[in-house]
């Protein structure tokens, strides 16, 4: 690879943060919150103009994870939060017990809201692209932005880029991981009773219409409930393609999400991109023309952000494995747990060790790119836990500043305390009043 030799340049510092969150989506957005009032002065950076991650510019509108299988709400705090704050503005879906689903755009405003009344500093549309490092301790990050190149300083910094990219830059040993890449869209005006009726009475039609629809390299549309379903407005999600070159339909055998693109490497992510627009107006063509409810279809906005399912997890001082889940012992550092269960009922518990990096100081990790095995990641990756384990490296954070300490040296009893005190379910506590 050719390359080119840059200048040395003075980057200026525009701000100094107790605690800075990188990545403003589910897990970045409780991480900054719960920070703010535990006690620190925090600085949360996102690369697009909005807040919400995949709940809002990635259009990932169920959820999933907030219950487990007997009904039972096992995620407390700021997520549940979020969901209340989304009801009382007519945000909220709530279809069957345990999988409401959420306003892409108003989950974006409480978002917003939920920062600034807890004076969350936000820089939007700035991009995380290296870390400062004091030896073995990050000490700030520098950002990218149509304001140029600017440093921000700070004593604890929370990876929550869901990609570990903060966590990568600072030289964190970390696997990588590919799923399926999918891109996300909402459509309006379908008649879901009088398609619903037609498919159960036509089964051999519908079959032929998903059949069709994946030979022309589109994927079959499945509705996924909004706040305004009973006008007609949906959101379906899309699986993706295995790899580069083949129909967006095809089914290569092995589990439903793997795949070969990579969500690391610029030339796939523009691939899915492409790929996956072309899908989505395949699919919604042939409803159309031959799916009965279908007629008016229109489509109403496509997702902002693909739908990333896996890339880095770090190598935390504990690598959660599902040996760890299904052996049923509480793990004493627990700050919380997922509805996913396993062996007799177990819930996924998360300890605190999956937040930290091994070797690097300064650093929490929050989201999808903590410390688990890709067994454990399903569990992990989706929007309510990605809330809870934001909740629970952002309050670290603000103690490890209250505290002078170290992230690897928090007294876990104490944020387990914090924790509790905040409304946070942890696996050997009650469920909060």
């Amino acid at each position: 690879m050719r390359t080119i030799t840059e200048p040395s340049r003075d980057t200026p510092v525009v701000a100094d943060a107790e605690v800075i969150v990188l990545g403003g989506g589910p897990a970045g957005i409780a991480a900054a919150t719960a920070a703010a009032r535990t006690g620190a002065e925090v600085m949360l950076v996102e690369r697009y103009g909005s807040l919400g991650g995949m709940a809002a510019g990635g259009l990932v509108l169920y959820m999933d994870g907030l219950y487990d299988d007997t009904g039972e709400r096992c995620i407390e705090g700021i997520c549940w939060e979020l969901m209340e704050r989304l009801r009382s503005i007519g945000g909220l879906a709530e279809i069957g017990a345990q999988n409401p689903s959420v306003d892409s755009e108003l989950f974006k405003v409480v978002s917003d809201d939920i920062c600034t009344e807890s004076s969350v500093a936000m820089r939007l549309h700035s991009w995380a692209v290296d870390v400062i490092r004091d030896e073995n301790r990050i000490a700030g990050v520098i950002l990218e932005s149509k304001s140029g190149r600017q440093a921000v300083l700070g004593k604890v910094c929370i990876d929550a880029t869901g990609d570990g990219d903060i966590a990568a830059f600072a030289g964190s040993q970390f696997s990588t991981h590919r799923m399926r890449i999918g891109l996300n869209y909402k459509i309006g005006g379908v008649d879901q009773a009088r398609f619903q009726t037609w498919a159960k009475d036509n089964p051999a039609s519908a079959s032929d219409l998903r059949r069709s629809v994946r030979e022309k390299g589109g994927w079959p549309i499945v509705l996924g409930e909004t706040p305004h379903s009973e006008i007609g407005d949906f959101w379906v999600n899309v699986l993706g393609p295995a790899k580069r070159g083949t129909d967006s339909g095809d089914s290569p055998g092995g589990e439903i999400f793997d795949g070969q693109l990579d969500a690391l490497d610029v030339d796939d992510l523009t691939y899915a991109e492409v790929n996956l627009r072309r899908s989505m107006m395949v699919a919604i063509d042939q409803y159309r023309k031959f799916a009965p409810g279908f007629e008016h279809v229109r489509l109403l906005a496509i997702a902002s952000q693909l739908g990333v399912r896996d890339s880095r997890h770090i190598r935390g001082l504990h690598v959660l494995s599902r040996a760890d889940v299904e052996s049923g012992e509480p793990l004493a550092d627990a700050v919380g747990m997922t509805g996913t269960t396993f062996r007799d009922g177990n819930h996924l518990q998360v300890p605190y060790s999956t937040l930290v990096p091994q070797k690097i100081d300064g650093l929490l990790c929050a989201g999808r790119c903590v410390g688990v095995d890709s067994e454990l990641i399903h569990a992990i990756r989706i929007i309510a836990p990605c809330l809870m384990t934001g909740q629970a490296a952002g309050t670290a954070a603000a103690l490890c500043v209250g505290g002078g300490t170290l992230p690897r040296n928090l007294d876990v009893k104490m944020l387990q305390k914090q924790l509790s005190d905040d409304g946070v379910r942890l696996p050997t506590l009650p469920v909060p009043a």
